[in-house]
């Protein structure tokens, strides 16, 4: 895929994308799906989409919270607290809500940003997280 003159490559990693926003949610899944992730989007209500999901990477909005009465911060390490995929979260209210360094995910992008940009962090994440993964079972292995 060429992104802004880029070509970037991918593994098949699954991603999940919960976005409140119907258009920046469709915008994502078909960005990343062209860039070669296996992506499933979830809205609002995502809840019961993020219990049954089982992947590499969640890209979530600080407001896509299926719990938009506890804070961010509560969502992202509840989250966290579940899932052993990379955390990617995407946020446009710069102080607003929360410093950025104090949320729980293993990357924070500020918006606007670049899909580009975007791809690149996930597939770092995703690396990242396989690379520990494959450590500590290889540690467990040799007990």
């Amino acid at each position: 895929m060429s992104v802004l003159g880029e070509v970037i490559t991918v593994d098949r990693w699954s991603v999940l994308v919960v976005e409140d926003d119907n258009d920046i949610r469709a915008t994502l899944v078909e960005g990343l799906r062209d860039a070669g992730f296996v992506v499933e989007g979830a809205g609002a209500a995502a809840g019961a989409a993020v219990d049954a999901w089982h992947g590499d990477v969640i890209v979530t909005d600080t407001f896509s919270s299926p719990y938009r009465t506890e804070p961010v911060v509560a969502y992202l390490t509840e989250l966290r607290s579940r899932f052993a995929a990379g955390l990617v979260v995407l946020t446009g209210h710069n102080g607003a809500a929360v410093d950025a360094a104090q949320l729980p995910a293993d990357a924070v992008i500020m918006k606007p940003f670049d899909l580009g940009d975007l791809i690149g962090v996930i597939a770092t994440v995703a690396r990242d997280r396989r690379d520990r993964y494959a450590r500590s079972h290889d540690r467990s292995l040799a007990s």
